[in-house]
């Protein structure tokens, strides 16, 4: 009835379009952390922080970096609630502006 390729593409769009307190009830996002608080992405600092995800580190070590990092828990909020497809296109629409802003830099006229 369906194929593999068309299996594993359902599989992808429907794992893109949840958000990561979605994939955690999933059960996708629950493996102990074991790196060091400094190693860790801000996502995986709140999720340890604020939403129970275990961790081999310290909340002292943690809470640290996240002070560091000067995030906040409305922060991790808006992003535990993202959607990752909304994530990717955010992440896309950075990079290209970037690009276009080191493409706007003024040249030097030739002679």
């Amino acid at each position: 009835m369906f194929n593999r390729n068309t299996l594993a593409l359902g599989m992808v769009i429907t794992l893109s379009a949840c958000s990561h307190n979605q994939a955690t009830q999933l059960g996708m996002r629950g493996s102990t952390l074991n790196v060091y608080a400094q190693n860790m992405t801000n996502i995986q600092l709140c999720e340890t922080l604020y939403y129970g995800r275990s961790t081999t580190q310290t909340k002292v070590a943690i809470g640290a970096e996240f002070n560091r990092r000067n995030l906040n828990k409305s922060w991790c909020d808006d992003q535990y609630k993202m959607w990752y497809l909304e994530r990717a296109a955010k992440s896309l629409l950075a990079t290209s502006e970037e690009k276009s802003d080191a493409e706007v830099a003024v040249q030097p006229l030739p002679m």
